[in-house]
């Protein structure tokens, strides 16, 4: 079955039943009115003069005609059920959730653990507007860094199941670094990971996720008091290069207060290197360490040790699978009922079964001299 038929539902589907009652009675009446129309020609007269001044009456096209007529009212029917595709995303109530995305871009982050599975890269004129794509195996310098898959999960995945919610963004490698305050103007937050998001670019070094989560924690402090659900989306590889006592320090405040936390693993589980890139984009080499090659990759047992000392769910970005894959975002980010935008598709039946009745009544002005 394609896959879309699975997100294929009815909003009427009690109108269905009309296909097995309607349509067999309906051909029937078509079949008795073509053997009238036969019989009363025969009894007409000689069937071989009636022939030569009237149009014949041919079995194909009777046939047709006939398909066509059933078809368009099987499609009529089907239009009259209202069927709907559920593959806009399930989304979180508006108005009702902020979100803090916590993210990593100490050097381990420049990994290119999901250049396989990253789309082609969409290549804009500066205002939005799509010039052309670049498969992911043809682009020139770094792609498909974890980062650049924290930042593809938040653009395509997380913004939309928060559709008009705020977003905020917090960057850390040693501290943090307010990337974006709370907002719902994605296109401004769109820009912002394009164009000030980088590996890096945040004070300090190492990799301290405390410090990620004490900034986010102290964006929602400053807010007014009020009764949305707060969530932290971590972003991390798992390295950790901070105190344990301020990492619990911070945990515990963030589940006194209520705040959600769902941890996003990133990395390959088999250690990989780092690429370096020259300023035109070519890549020089790996990132190196006393006079060795750093291998990195995802401590998915400190994750699952943090996951269990904030009680928050775990979600694992694995770079062997596409990133398209469903992760009920909505469900995991929201504590209020989640909501499903539906695209209403009766309107492509009912212009099916326009076309095919329009069809129908011109081939009862067409003259055929031959049979079909």
């Amino acid at each position: 079955m394609p896959a879309f038929m699975l997100d294929l539902h009815w909003l009427q589907p009690q109108y269905l039943y009309l296909l097995p009652i309607a349509l067999p009675p309906m051909a029937a009446l078509l079949y008795l009115s073509y053997r009238q129309r036969r019989i009363a020609r025969q009894d007409w007269g000689e069937e071989e003069l009636i022939e030569r001044f009237t149009n014949s009456i041919s079995p194909r096209r009777e046939l047709a005609k006939a398909a066509l007529c059933l078809a368009a009212v099987a499609l009529a029917i089907i239009a009259v059920a209202m069927p709907v595709f559920s593959s806009a995303p399930l989304v979180v109530k508006e108005g009702s959730t902020h979100l803090i995305a916590v993210v990593d871009v100490s050097p381990s982050m420049a990994a290119e653990d999901y250049r396989a599975v990253m789309p082609a890269e969409e290549i804009t004129d500066g205002k939005g507007r799509l010039i052309r794509t670049v498969p992911a195996a043809q682009v020139v310098g770094p792609y498909g860094m974890r980062l650049d898959m924290a930042k593809y999960v938040i653009r395509r995945q997380i913004m939309p199941s928060l559709e008009r919610n705020k977003i905020g963004i917090v960057n850390y490698t040693g501290q943090g670094f307010v990337q974006a305050e709370l907002t719902d103007d994605y296109v401004a937050l769109n820009w912002i990971m394009t164009k000030r998001m980088g590996v890096n670019q945040a004070p300090g070094g190492g990799s301290d996720y405390a410090e990620g989560l004490k900034t986010a924690l102290q964006m929602f402090k400053d807010e007014k008091p009020n009764q949305l659900q707060k969530v932290i989306l971590l972003f991390t590889d798992g390295g950790f290069t901070g105190q344990q006592s301020e990492l619990n320090k911070v945990l515990s405040e963030i589940r006194q207060a209520g705040i959600k936390i769902v941890v996003v693993g990133v990395g390959a589980s088999n250690p990989v290197p780092i690429p370096k890139y020259s300023v035109d984009g070519q890549m020089v080499g790996y990132l190196e360490e006393d006079g060795k090659t750093v291998q990195t990759a995802i401590d998915e047992a400190a994750l699952q040790t943090l996951v269990l000392q904030t009680g928050g769910e775990y979600i694992r970005l694995d770079p062997t699978a596409p990133p398209d894959v469903k992760i009920q975002w909505a469900h995991s980010l929201g504590n209020t009922k989640p909501e499903r935008h539906q695209d209403p598709a009766f309107q492509y039946p009912l212009g099916a079964a326009l076309a095919l009745m329009s069809v129908f009544i011109s081939l009862g002005f067409v003259r055929f001299k031959g049979k079909l």
